[in-house]
C-alpha cells in the first residue's frame, strides 16, 4: 500500500467508534455467558454441553471486544470504553492495562524484533530452548495444545510484576499492578460467592474448560496473520501504517463466521493500516483498500485451513524467525 492509496482510503471513513453496536454487543455476550452458566448448573449433559458452547464463544467475543476497546474503538465515551476493557479484561483473566499497552507497542512496532513486544517477549523465550524443550513445544504444536496463548496471557500478568522488581516504579507500572491487585480480589470474591452457594466446583470447571477454549481461539484467530511475515532489523525505524501491509496478511471470509463470529478479525492488512476502525467498519475499509489495489484474495486461505495445514509442521519452520536464535 502506497502513503497516497491509504491517504485516499483514511479521507473516505470515519474514525473511532460513532455507532453503539459494539457495547450492544457486549451486553449480549455476557447475557449468553449468564445462560450458559444456567445450563451448566441443570444436570442435563445435553444442555451443559450447549452450555460450553455459548459460553466459549461469547467469551470469544468478549476476547474481540476487549480488543476493540484496546484501540477506544467500543464507544467515544471513554470511560465507557475503559470500563468494558477492564471488565472484558477481568472476565477472561487478560489484564486491560498491560494488554494495550503491550498491543499499542505491536501496532507501533509491528515486525520489530525488539520494540514489538510480540516479537520480544516470544524470542526471549523461545531462543535459548534445548533440544528436549524443542521436542516438547513440538508436541504441544502437533496436538492443538495452545501453549503460545497460555504464555501470552502468563507474561501479561507477570509484566508490571517484573518491570517493578527491575526499579521501574512509573505510575504506568503501578497502576497496572493495582489493578491486577483489584482483579485478583473480585476472583477471590466470586470464588467466595460460588462457595457460599455450593457451586465452586461447578465454576472451577465450567471457568477452565471455556478458558482452554479461548486459547485455542487466540492461537486460531492470531498466528495467521503474522506467521512467516519478515522481521526487520534491530536498528530499523518503525513502519508507517501503510507500509505494515508488508508484514501482516488476512485470511478468507467465511459466510457468517467471520463478520458475526469472530467481528472481522481477519481483515488483518485494514486493521493495522486503520487501527483506531471499529470491526463493523472493517469490511467498507476492506473494499477500499481492494479498489485501490489489486486483491489478494484468490491467495488466501481461512483460519481453519491454516491451521489443519501448519499443525502438521514443525513449528520452528512455520515461526523459526520469532523463536530459534539458537545458530
Amino acid at each position: 500500500m502506497t502513503k497516497e492509496q491509504w491517504l485516499v482510503i483514511r479521507k473516505q471513513i470515519p474514525d473511532g467508534a460513532k455507532e453503539p453496536w459494539t457495547v450492544i454487543l457486549w451486553i449480549i455476550d455476557l447475557l449468553v455467558l449468564s445462560l450458559a452458566w444456567n445450563l451448566w448448573l441443570s444436570s442435563s449433559t445435553i444442555l451443559q454441553g450447549l452450555a460450553l458452547v455459548l459460553a466459549g464463544f461469547s467469551v470469544l467475543q468478549v476476547y474481540l471486544i476487549l480488543h476493540e476497546a484496546l484501540h477506544g474503538a467500543v464507544s467515544d465515551n471513554r470511560s465507557l470504553n475503559n470500563f468494558i476493557g477492564h471488565f472484558s479484561g477481568w472476565l477472561i483473566a487478560l489484564p486491560f492495562l498491560v494488554r494495550r499497552r503491550f498491543h499499542m507497542a505491536h501496532h507501533t512496532w509491528a515486525a520489530h524484533p525488539i520494540n514489538d513486544p510480540e516479537n520480544k517477549n516470544m524470542i526471549e523465550k523461545f531462543s535459548v530452548m534445548t533440544k528436549k524443550q524443542e521436542r516438547r513445544l513440538e508436541f504441544m504444536w502437533k496436538h492443538w495444545i495452545p501453549m503460545i496463548a497460555a504464555s501470552h496471557f502468563l507474561s501479561n500478568w507477570r509484566a508490571p510484576f517484573v518491570a517493578r522488581t527491575q526499579g521501574d516504579s512509573s505510575s504506568r507500572i503501578i497502576k497496572e499492578i493495582r489493578f491486577a491487585r483489584i482483579y485478583l480480589v473480585g476472583y477471590l470474591v466470586m470464588a467466595g460467592v460460588a462457595l457460599a452457594f455450593g457451586h465452586l466446583a461447578d465454576l472451577v470447571v465450567f471457568y477452565l474448560v471455556t478458558w482452554v477454549f479461548l486459547f485455542f481461539m487466540v492461537e486460531l484467530l492470531n498466528l495467521p496473520h503474522h506467521a512467516e511475515a519478515p522481521l526487520l532489523p534491530k536498528d530499523a525505524d518503525r513502519l508507517q501504517y501503510w507500509e505494515q501491509d508488508a508484514v501482516s496478511h488476512d485470511c478468507k471470509s467465511l459466510p457468517l463466521w467471520s463478520r458475526f463470529i469472530i467481528l472481522n478479525f481477519n481483515l488483518h492488512v485494514v486493521h493495522h493500516a486503520f487501527p483506531s476502525v471499529p470491526w463493523y467498519r472493517l469490511s467498507k475499509v476492506h473494499s477500499l483498500l481492494n479498489q485501490q489495489q489489486d486483491s489478494p484474495a484468490a491467495s488466501q486461505i481461512n483460519e481453519w485451513d491454516f491451521a489443519w495445514k501448519n499443525r502438521r509442521r514443525p513449528l520452528l519452520k512455520l515461526m523459526g524467525h520469532f523463536f530459534d536464535r539458537r545458530a
